[in-house]
């Protein structure tokens, strides 16, 4: 199981997007460095080399107008930057005005997200290389320029070339990639099932996984549905990609949709089997998924493992087992919540099922998008505009606070390196501004682990140096580096700046021999450089998350009210349009999962400044826990229909928003708000009509009779009112929480 579960982890990798770049990367890199050493001028194949690798920053995925668009933007002003950092080397005051003046201007870049963000990053990098370079007439500046600027056409002229040779390799990647990302999801949901299992600690485990899903979900939106030109088109692997993503987004609130209360199950089911069964299936559901993940990934096609109906079927008669040991029907209801999570998985199957047919490209013709599915809503636009820039030059902006921290740090940096007369003083600014991030925690955490990467490379780097003078050896080993480095830079920072050092040191071997020279002067710049970054951090208008939480608080339970709301229209028979209430539940994981991320944030920052954190999580498990009824609500009135609506469904939807609402005015009250009553008669008369449903039922077990009307309604009101009853208790709890922060 574990050399399965290592070969998958290995496939996934060599199908992901991280290696596939690092793979172009590795060669953009490569190939003008080689070719220029061919001709005996390995200075200029490294200029060439350095524009290819910052223009590459710029590559990340997206539609192929805003990739053509952020290549061609990258040229441009990596060229000019490179042209004026060279022309301004001799003059060290101009250069430290320079040095303040771009770094503030390109770390302002990141108002335009993460392809702006590393747009300006690419700059910077060419700046700081620039920098390294000695003995730069105007001449020698230009030609330089030029190689750099011959570098980056490069790159972007082999990028797009790739991407007309495979317009869908992205898509397929991050597709597969959210879909084995739901699968680890699920793999922690079945721990519920566990038994003697934490089910507060799962919880955390489960909300960070969320984060992630929900971060991948967004990455295929961008890829798949903005530009439905590019990849949406008619033809079988567009079309298949479309409907795996919109059946991946209904299966994760199945998922969700399997909430109940675990603690109670525990103490319910404990001695008996079923728990465990329950978790042996989903897991097996889990292996389903990412076996689809890595088909679709890899652009093969995916077929069953497992035979989830026969395994479910298994379950089903040990519930039925346990129902039958039960003498009446009012002690057997108890197992209706083992029922009502089987049909879901049930439900899961199915879909799961579907989306192995959907990798088989024929069998899809005649499948369509639904046409009352408004994609084009579940993108967001952004705005590339002078406009945008411009209203975030105050200090309310976090970004703003960020640039001039990166423009101070980078200017303190230079001038400790010119007065310490340092021989790479580009190594302090390259740290610095790899590091240096907008939140504390994140700056933080690169700080440790490039410091620790660092370290671990140079000591690699010099011990090879140290047992082979081998060129061939040492040049084979400087390309399975920068492999290494470019392939894990987005998710594996460690082990990026790990293959990173021994990269520039054995490149620094080639071009200057000093080999323990090099290395040891790499560690001590990054200890200079990291520790200017983290203090510059601390200083020099910090940014802390406890000052922002109350605001994603707020728009995490407003866009969970609007959900609640809009799932219970269908038991009051009121229309809601299919994308109304997609668009409701998009907005919804969306939101949780920025709550959650703010929240990881705040949790790496210094003890001080982590205020109210422990109420803070139990508000964000009660929110999820929230959303995962509501989902229950939402999957059963789209997949069953509510045959059966009660005039106090309407009663209860209406008290339980009021009650929303008073929350959300003791997040951050302007006055006292004490907290909302808790009564409400309708739940009364439902649980009154619901005994009287099991007690009619029970005369007609008494007679004989089979499944009848009533048993359909006894067993759709028992699955209303026990999720509106664990609902209102959520939200009661909510209250206290707020309370008592």
């Amino acid at each position: 199981m574990q050399t399965e579960q290592l070969t998958n982890d290995i496939k996934n990798f060599l199908y992901s997007y991280h290696f596939s770049n690092g793979l172009r990367t590795t060669i953009s890199v490569v190939v003008p460095s080689l070719v220029f050493v061919a001709m005996g001028k390995l200075d200029l194949g490294i200029a060439m080399s350095m524009g290819a690798l910052c223009t590459a920053l710029s590559d990340v995925p997206g539609t192929i107008i805003h990739k053509r668009n952020g290549l061609i933007i990258s040229t441009i002003l990596i060229f000019l930057t490179a042209l004026i950092t060279g022309l301004l080397v001799p003059y060290p005051i101009l250069m430290g005005t320079w040095i303040a003046l771009s770094c503030f201007v390109f770390a302002m870049f990141l108002v335009y997200g993460i392809r702006g963000g590393n747009i300006g990053t690419g700059c910077l990098l060419v700046m700081v290389s620039i920098l390294g370079e000695t003995n730069l007439t105007p001449q020698l500046t230009l030609l330089h320029s030029s190689m750099v600027l011959l570098g980056s056409i490069w790159y972007a002229t082999l990028a797009l070339i790739l991407w007309q040779i495979r317009p869908y390799l992205n898509v397929q990647q991050a597709l597969g990639d959210c879909i084995i990302q739901t699968a680890k999801y699920l793999e922690l949901r079945a721990k519920f099932y566990t038994p003697g299992i934490n089910v507060t600690e799962n919880y955390k485990e489960v909300l960070e996984q969320q984060v992630i899903v929900n971060e991948k979900q967004e990455n295929v939106r961008e890829l798949l549905l903005k530009r439905r030109s590019a990849q949406q088109g008619t033809t079988s692997i567009s079309k298949s990609m479309v409907l795996i993503f919109l059946d991946m987004i209904d299966l994760q609130e199945q998922i969700m949709a399997s909430q109940t209360d675990y603690n109670a199950l525990q103490d319910d089911f404990k001695n008996q089997e079923v728990l465990e069964k329950f978790h042996v299936l989903i897991l097996e559901f889990a292996q389903e998924l990412r076996t689809i993940g890595l088909a679709v990934a890899s652009g093969q096609r995916s077929l069953p493992k497992t035979n989830l109906r026969y395994e479910m079927e298994k379950v089903k008669a040990i519930i039925a087992d346990i129902t039958l040991k039960l003498p009446t029907l009012k002690e057997r209801t108890r197992t209706i919540p083992l029922t009502n999570i089987l049909q879901n998985l049930q439900d899961m199957a199915q879909r799961i099922y579907n989306l192995h047919r959907l990798t088989r490209l024929e069998r899809i013709k005649e499948d369509t998008v639904d046409p009352k599915l408004e994609l084009s809503k579940f993108t967001t636009s952004q705005k590339y505009d002078i406009e945008t820039f411009r209203n975030n030059l105050t200090f309310e902006s976090h970004i703003f606070r960020h640039a001039m921290r990166v423009s101070i740090a980078t200017v303190l940096g230079y001038s400790l390196g010119m007065i310490w007369q340092l021989d790479r003083v580009y190594w302090i600014l390259l740290t610095i501004i790899v590091i240096l991030k907008p939140g504390f925690g994140l700056t933080r955490s690169r700080s440790i682990q490039r410091l620790i990467g660092t370290v671990t490379g140079a000591l690699f780097a010099a011990g090879l140096l140290y047992l082979t003078n081998n060129s061939t050896v040492i040049f084979i080993s400087m390309l399975l580096c920068i492999l290494g480095a470019y392939s894990f830079m987005s998710f594996q920072y460690t082990l990026s700046v790990f293959f990173v050092t021994p990269f520039i040191i054995f490149l620094l071997h080639f071009l200057h021999p000093a080999d323990l020279h090099n290395a040891t002067q790499r560690v001590v710049d990054t200890f200079i450089g990291g520790g200017i970054a983290f203090f510059a951090n601390m200083l020099l208008w910090p940014t802390w998350e406890h000052n922002y939480l109350p605001d994603y608080m707020t728009k995490m339970l407003t866009s969970n009210r609007k959900y609640f709301e809009t799932v219970m229209r269908a038991y009051s028979n009121e229309a809601v349009s299919i994308t109304e209430f997609k668009l409701a539940r998009k907005e919804t994981y969306v939101e949780s999962a920025n709550m959650m991320s703010a929240f990881q944030r705040m949790l790496s920052e210094p003890k001080s400044k982590q205020k109210k954190a422990s109420q803070i999580y139990h508000f964000v498990v009660l929110n999820h826990a929230l959303t995962s009824h509501t989902a229950t609500l939402g999957s059963y009135s789209l997949n069953h229909g509510v045959q059966f609506p009660r005039p106090e469904y309407r009663e209860i939807t209406d008290f339980l928003l009021n009650y929303v609402d008073q929350l959300l005015l003791m997040i951050n009250p302007v006055t006292d708000v004490s907290a909302p009553s808790t009564q409400v008669h309708a739940f009364d008369r439902l649980q009154n009509h619901l005994e009287q449903l099991v007690a009619r039922r029970q005369e007609e077990i008494n007679e004989g009779q089979g499944p009848t009307a009533t048993r359909d309604e006894m067993l759709e009101t028992k699955q209303v009112h026990d999720q509106l009853r664990a609902i209102l208790s959520i939200v009661r709890d909510m209250a206290k929480t707020l309370s008592n922060s």
